[in-house]
């Protein structure tokens, strides 16, 4: 009897958010944010900083269930007249900042004044765009979005840039109006355009996962708290600095000793960075060291020919021939053949690409052609690997 409307109300999200993704080319509300492209500022103190208005009255309420931590930075985003810019401003304390971002200019340049005024020395203002809130990447601790949200026309891109200017478990606080027919105003079910499950969608779908929600905080607004999850802890358990790999005890097809593998690499790679191949094989070795194995429990081979051929040219022939200061693959090829990696370098390409012998790097084997790796190995029971 009370599953129909909750089907009905998944299927409206799976619409609703089907629509946004489709839609960011246009905006979703037109004409939303009209009254701030000049705003009268004094005009908006009245309507923004009153005591009836839930968000001003529960103001201190709100900063507390931030948890803001002093030394953070923290972007107000839609920061209109300032109001919870100042409160971070004490909040982060002399070491944190605040970032006042706004898509009105006449906003900034009073949360800039008053700032100055009051000798809140670490508030910055920062004007924004319609759909991105132009903050630089890993920038922000907290981002905090109130009564702003329903005002993005571009909800999905501007999300986007917030999730990219967030550093690795960075918080966003969406404070916004509740919008339940029958139960809101007719101003906030006229203006506002989505309820609280559908903007929770759109913040899920830009890269956010929820990690709370306080239902007891407010009454015409809710408060919910996402984070960006932190970037994976990889390790290197053999070849240091290169082939970083995550630890993942509980999945199939682990690594087992006995492994013979052939790299055959043509892969380019720019004159300051690592050839893949190489990469390649640093990164099955570190999965064998997470998995408990050594570098002896696998056999390893790779042979570097084509417009990879550049990656064992000695330091002096390198920056004669790529231009950069040192060949950055040498260091790793040597940790490789430490931990038992053979690593040849194809003959036919050295001839075609018009590098002389002597312009190898000491130790590095000159094989008759990278067909001869490559058939000898398998002949012993090596698997094939390309990395083109």
């Amino acid at each position: 009897m009370f599953r129909l409307p909750k089907l009905t109300l998944l299927l409206s999200l799976t619409v609703l958010t089907g629509t946004v993704a489709l839609a960011q080319e246009k905006s979703l509300k037109p004409g939303i944010n009209d009254s701030f492209r000049d705003p009268d500022v004094k005009e908006f103190l009245g309507r923004f900083e009153v005591e009836s208005r839930e968000v001003f009255t529960r103001r201190k309420e709100i900063v507390a269930a931030c948890k803001i931590q002093p030394g953070q930075i923290v972007a107000d985003i839609g920061a209109g007249t300032g109001l919870f810019t100042q409160m971070f401003s004490e909040a982060v304390g002399k070491e944190g900042r605040v970032v006042a971002v706004d898509i009105a200019q006449k906003f900034l340049d009073h949360i800039a004044a008053t700032s100055r005024e009051a000798g809140r020395r670490n508030v910055e203002t920062l004007l924004c765009k319609p759909d991105s809130t132009e903050l630089p990447p890993e920038s922000v601790d907290v981002a905090f979005i109130c009564d702003t949200y329903h005002h993005f026309e571009f909800p999905l891109k501007t999300m986007t840039s917030v999730r990219r200017a967030l550093k690795p478990g960075g918080r966003v606080i969406i404070v916004d109006f509740r919008r339940v027919e029958g139960k809101s105003t007719d101003w906030v079910l006229n203006h506002v355009r989505a309820g609280q499950e559908v903007v929770e969608a759109e913040i899920v779908e830009s890269g956010f996962q929820k990690t709370a929600e306080d239902k007891e905080l407010l009454k015409e607004n809710y408060f919910v708290a996402f984070e960006k999850p932190a970037k994976p802890k990889l390790e290197f358990p053999i070849i240091p600095k290169n082939g970083g790999v995550l630890h993942r005890p509980n999945a199939v097809e682990q690594p087992r000793s006995g492994a013979r593998v052939v790299f055959d690499t043509t892969a380019d790679s720019k004159p300051t960075d690592v050839n893949k191949g190489l990469e390649r094989a640093a990164r099955l070795l570190n999965l064998y060291g997470v998995a408990g194995l050594k570098a002896q429990d696998v056999k390893i081979a790779i042979v570097l020919h084509g417009d990879a051929t550049k990656a064992v040219l000695n330091d002096a022939a390198y920056k004669s021939r790529c231009g950069a200061d040192e060949n950055p693959n040498l260091p790793l090829i040597r940790e490789l053949q430490q931990a038992g990696v053979d690593v040849f370098v194809c003959g036919q390409a050295l001839s075609y690409k018009g590098f002389a012998d002597a312009e190898v790097a000491e130790g590095i084997p000159i094989a008759a052609a990278a067909l001869t790796v490559v058939i000898n190995r398998q002949s012993e029971g090596y698997s094939y690997f390309p990395v083109p």
